[in-house]
């Protein structure tokens, strides 16, 4: 499975898997804190890298989502789990965060379940208390629609 990036209504969603194409890390392995591709294994929606753009770079050597240039690849990672969805305004990215080194892909859509799960916690939470989480955490174990992590 390639890894997917995507946005519905101003919030990013990741979709990938502990055997994904691309993984440079191992994520079910102690220490481990999230997952780390080589960025030619994902594919990003164009609204998701507009949003993904807007990330601010921190101070700090790692960032809750981070692209950045290696000595091998681009590489593109986030800390958590498989699925993760995030709004861009409060999350960062690490100081040598650069989005500018990705690139989107056509046809690349929201998943079911994230749409679901978006709809749903604006409904329910209005707009406001999401803004006030920095990462709302696996969308995947709040509706079922993939296989497990």
């Amino acid at each position: 499975m390639r890894t997917q990036v995507f946005a519905y209504r101003g919030i990013v969603g990741i979709q990938s898997s502990c055997d994904a194409e691309g993984l440079l890390n191992k994520p079910k392995e102690k220490g481990q804190l999230g997952f780390v591709v080589d960025a030619s294994y994902v594919d990003i929606s164009s609204e998701a890298l507009d949003l993904i753009k807007k990330v601010k770079k921190s101070c700090d050597c790692i960032g809750d989502i981070d692209v950045y240039k290696s000595s091998n690849c681009i590489v593109f990672s986030w800390l958590g789990r498989p699925w993760e969805m995030f709004k861009p305004e409060l999350v960062s990215g690490s100081r040598e965060f650069n989005p500018d080194l990705l690139r989107s892909r056509s046809g690349v859509l929201p998943d079911p379940g994230f749409v679901q799960c978006v709809d749903k916690l604006l409904l329910e939470e209005n707009t406001d208390k999401v803004a006030q989480r920095p990462v709302v955490r696996n969308y995947g174990q709040l509706f079922i629609y993939g296989g497990a992590a």
